[in-house]
């Protein structure tokens, strides 16, 4: 009987939806209209199942992180086959990556070039990546971070202003690039999001006579990175390196030096 009723319900209204409207009686169609509108929808919300009632409140459910992706955090589990291919293949891939490295700015750069470069783990997965930072002068060096991933070698990830820079940590993920010139200071916390290198955090600070650059690191518990520099000057010369380590020492070695020992022991 319900069916019926809501059937000869609907019928009257599209009747009533096509018929050209009494221009002359628009009170009368208006509350004939209503009332069938209503009919309806309460005979539709009478014969609506549990099944749909469930569903219909569920639509009205604050949306969660599925529903807004930017929001949404995934995790991946590496095996500890993977892991250990991608650790060993660093170790393995560091050394001629430097090398190789050099000497593509030798061909760039008619047989002189310098850069430096600190190998730390920035993301603190358990394999370090290379930081190098290369140019023909101080207001041209450029920062550049490479991963390891075990099966095509070093990837470049990222790069970032290296002019007038010196590179710290503070024992948390990341590492912070220091910017300083002249009375200005910038800190700049740099990490690894989705593969890619990104600043994080940038501080800005002004450098004093009573409030010096070390005065600031120590402020801000910032370590600096041990970290290698190679140059050689032309063709002829055979260049040199100095290793300067965390505390301040330098030793200076006559030869071009791509070693990872003095920055990093390896953890069999």
């Amino acid at each position: 009987m319900k069916k019926a009723i809501a059937v000869s319900c609907l019928a009257a209204l599209l009747l009533a939806g096509c018929t050209k409207p009494n221009n002359n009686n628009d009170d009368n169609n208006n509350s004939t209209t209503e009332n069938t509108t209503a009919a309806v929808t309460t005979e539709a919300a009478e014969t609506t199942t549990e099944a749909e009632t469930t569903t219909a409140v569920r639509k009205t459910e604050p949306p969660t992180t599925a529903a807004h992706p930017e929001t949404e955090t995934t995790t991946f589990a590496e095996s500890d086959e993977n892991f250990r291919q991608r650790y060993d293949g660093f170790f393995a891939d560091v050394k001629p990556m430097l090398s190789s490295y050099f000497d593509h700015l030798l061909e760039e750069n008619g047989g002189h070039a310098y850069m430096e470069y600190a190998i730390y783990d920035v993301d603190k997965c358990g394999v370090p990546e290379i930081i190098i930072k290369s140019g023909n002068s101080e207001a041209d060096f450029t920062t550049y971070v490479y991963k390891e991933d075990g099966f095509d070698g070093m990837y470049q990830i990222g790069e970032l202003g290296g002019s007038h820079t010196a590179y710290y940590h503070d024992g948390t993920d990341g590492f912070v690039i220091v910017w300083a010139q002249m009375s200005t200071m910038s800190i700049n916390y740099t990490g690894i999001e989705d593969y890619k290198l990104k600043e994080t955090e940038i501080v800005q600070e002004i450098i004093a006579d009573d409030h010096g650059y070390d005065d600031i690191i120590k402020e801000n518990g910032l370590t600096k990175l041990p970290y290698v520099s190679v140059y050689k000057a032309d063709e002829e010369s055979a260049g040199y390196s100095y290793i300067y380590s965390a505390d301040g020492t330098e030793e200076r070695k006559e030869e071009l030096y791509f070693e990872y020992k003095d920055l990093i022991e390896r953890k069999n």
